[in-house]
C-alpha cells in the first residue's frame, strides 16, 4: 500500500512538472507516513538534482549567446551582478542564514527553482532552506502569471517593453514565457532571448559557489557533476543535436529534477515547514518589489 501510493504521488510530480507542487507532493507524503507509522524510502534526492542539471547541460546551445542582442547583454549582467550584491548586502545586514540569502538571491537573479535546486547540494543547505526558497519563488511567480498584464496594460507598454519587463523581474523560465503570453507573441520572443541570458549566468554560479564551498568547507567535495555538465554543453554542441532530441533531453532534465525535490520534500519535516519565519518572506518579496519598481523606472521615468 505504502509503495503504490509513493509511486502514485511521485508520478503525479513528474507529470506536473511544477518544483514546488513536487516539493509539496513529497511534505505530503512524509505527513502521511508518519500519522500512519509507515517504513519512508530512502532516496538521496540531491543526486536526482545532479542528474537534471547535467541533462540540462545538453540542452544548451553555445550559439544561444548569439541570438540575444548585444543591446541587451549588458542589461542583463548588470541586473544579476546587481541583485546579487544588493541581496547579499541586505541578508548580511538583516541577518538572514547564509544559505538561505544565497539561495534566494540566485533565485531572484538567475533562472528561479532551476537556479535554488542545482545550488543547493553544492553549498550543502538544508532541506528546510530549500523548501523555503523554492516555495517563495513559487508563490512570486503565481503573483506574476496573474497581476503583471495588468502592470503592462497600464503602463501601456509595447509588446517588446512587456517581454522584457517580464524577462528581468520574473524568477522561473517557464513563468516569464507563460506571462508574457500573455500579453503577445511578439512580447514572448522578447521575454525568452532575454531570460535566456539570465540562465546562462547559472555557469558561473555553480562554478563560483563550488570555489567558495572549498574555501570554507574543510570536508568539501569536488562538484564532479559540474564538468560532466559542461561536457554534456560541449558534446550537444559538436554533434549538433536537433530541436527533437534536445526537446527530450530537457524532458527528462526535468524529471529529475521533479523526482529530486519530491524525495527532498519526502524527507522534510511539515512541523519545520510551519515554523517557517517572515523574516526570508520579507526579504524576498522586498527584493522583487524593488526589481519591478527599478525595471518601471528604467523603461518609463
Amino acid at each position: 500500500m505504502a509503495i503504490v501510493f509513493f509511486l502514485a504521488l511521485l508520478g503525479l510530480a513528474v507529470f506536473l512538472q511544477q518544483a514546488a507542487l513536487s516539493l509539496f507532493l513529497g511534505i505530503f507524503l512524509s505527513y502521511f507516513n508518519s500519522r500512519l507509522s509507515l517504513t519512508p524510502v530512502s532516496v538521496n534526492g540531491s543526486l536526482f538534482l545532479k542528474a537534471g542539471i547535467i541533462c540540462l547541460g545538453g540542452t544548451i546551445s553555445l550559439n544561444s549567446l548569439g541570438t540575444i542582442s548585444l543591446d541587451y547583454i549588458p542589461l542583463v549582467s548588470i541586473y544579476v551582478i546587481a541583485i546579487m550584491i544588493f541581496g547579499f548586502l541586505i541578508g548580511k545586514l538583516i541577518r538572514l542564514p547564509h544559505n538561505l540569502t544565497l539561495l534566494l538571491v540566485s533565485g531572484t537573479a538567475i533562472c528561479g527553482g532551476t537556479a535554488i535546486a542545482s545550488l543547493a547540494p553544492i553549498i550543502k543547505a538544508k532541506n528546510e532552506d530549500l523548501v523555503a526558497s523554492i516555495s517563495l519563488v513559487f508563490l512570486l511567480n503565481a503573483i506574476a502569471i496573474i497581476l503583471f498584464p495588468y502592470i503592462g496594460e497600464f503602463f501601456e507598454m509595447t509588446d517588446a517593453e512587456f517581454g522584457i519587463f517580464s524577462a528581468l523581474t520574473i524568477h522561473d523560465t517557464a513563468s516569464v514565457v507563460g506571462t508574457a503570453s500573455l500579453y503577445s507573441d511578439e512580447s514572448v520572443t522578447y521575454a525568452s532571448i532575454i531570460k535566456l541570458g539570465r540562465t546562462l549566468w547559472i555557469v558561473p554560479l555553480l562554478i563560483g559557489a563550488s570555489i567558495y564551498s572549498k574555501s570554507e568547507n574543510k570536508e568539501y567535495e569536488f562538484p564532479y557533476f559540474i564538468l560532466v555538465f559542461i561536457a554534456f554543453v560541449v558534446l550537444g554542441n559538436i554533434f549538433n543535436i536537433d530541436g527533437e532530441i534536445k526537446s527530450y533531453i530537457k524532458t527528462v532534465s526535468i524529471a529529475f529534477f521533479q523526482i529530486g525535490l519530491f524525495m527532498i520534500g519526502y524527507k522534510f519535516q511539515l512541523h519545520t515547514l510551519m515554523k517557517l519565519s517572515l523574516k526570508p518572506v520579507i526579504f524576498a518579496a522586498s527584493i522583487w518589489i524593488i526589481i519591478i519598481l527599478i525595471t518601471l523606472i528604467t523603461f518609463h521615468a
